[in-house]
């Protein structure tokens, strides 16, 4: 039996409005991003996808937890498209990998080293324990900021050990001393009475988050790379400037109660690239890190995507 015009016009109707959703999700340029943990390090990454600003640049993300010493040799792959550790795609190229660092979200590590409450200074570390992710940023910053102290670290005990929760909960047991802590958890361990002795920020530059990628992605898929960092740049705007929706954004995602996620809106907005250029002395300290002081910047990062997209911005 056929069906009148009027009968088949609700159906019109329908696919009608259906038809450019459609339209746009198939025009979505899949991407696989990896980033070593669901942490606020990488927020960025993070509330680009869950508050929809990769899909608004036409990017549907997959983001993936995938261990740092892994993530080279997938991008050269090609099994992943983007990496936000900074420092491990700063490392990669420097060992000659074909990869380069696009952005910068922050000019430095979260990293803080805190102790037991009855260690007050630097000083008091001496012959005690301390656990460190071994060569990662963690690492040096704990290093540093023992130097500043006046202390030699050859006089402290150092432990290698997983990430900031692993490390926090050993610090909590006592099986430890101190610890370099991200953020959150440096906050709410001196809201518990935890001795905080210093902070990557009070003393350093350094590359920690950013977006980093292949040359050959950057040579022959620009646009998408672009993309990618128009999307990063909205999503810091937002960071920076909509602190009433990104708090409780912190607290869902990241489960933290409202002081903790208040206090680390404010510590992630004060170190923000809101333009995301890699800062060079931020990059020099990497070099500097991996015994390659003179290396040419270039070798490591290349700005000039970022710098694209801020000049057809203005």
């Amino acid at each position: 039996m056929w069906m009148t015009f009027k009968q088949l016009l609700p159906l019109f109707l329908l696919l009608a409005s259906s038809a450019p959703s459609a339209a746009a999700e198939r025009g979505l340029e899949k991407v696989r991003i990896a980033v070593s943990s669901k942490s606020l390090g990488f927020l960025d990454t993070w509330a680009a996808k869950e508050r929809g600003f990769y899909r608004k640049h036409g990017i549907e993300a997959e983001i993936i937890a995938m261990r740092p010493p892994l993530t080279i040799g997938a991008l050269q792959s090609g099994d992943i498209d983007y990496a936000f550790g900074a420092s491990t795609i700063s490392r990669g190229s420097i060992a000659g990998a074909p990869v380069r660092l696009v952005t910068l979200a922050l000019r430095t590590s979260f990293h803080t080293l805190v102790a037991r409450p009855e260690i007050k200074s630097i000083a008091d570390l001496k012959g005690k324990t301390i656990a460190v992710t071994i060569g990662a940023a963690d690492d040096f910053v704990a290093r540093l900021l023992i130097r500043r102290g006046g202390l030699d670290p050859r006089e402290v005990n150092f432990v290698n050990m997983g990430g900031s929760d692993t490390r926090f909960a050993a610090m909590h047991s006592g099986s430890i001393h101190a610890t370099p802590l991200s953020l959150p958890f440096f906050v709410v361990a001196k809201r518990q009475g935890f001795t905080v002795l210093g902070s990557a920020s009070d003393v350093i530059d350094m590359a920690t988050v950013g977006i980093g990628t292949s040359t050959r992605k950057i040579q022959q898929e620009r646009e998408q790379v672009k993309k990618m960092v128009r999307a990063q740049l909205d999503t810091l705007r937002w960071i920076k400037s909509q602190k009433a929706e990104v708090v409780p954004f912190l607290q869902k995602v990241f489960g933290l109660d409202e002081g903790v996620a208040v206090e680390s809106h404010a510590i992630y907005s004060r170190l923000m690239i809101e333009d995301a250029r890699p800062l060079p002395e931020a990059i020099k300290t990497v070099l500097e890190q991996q015994g390659k002081p003179d290396l040419p910047l270039d070798r490591v990062v290349d700005a000039t995507v970022v710098q694209e997209v801020l000049r057809e911005r203005r």
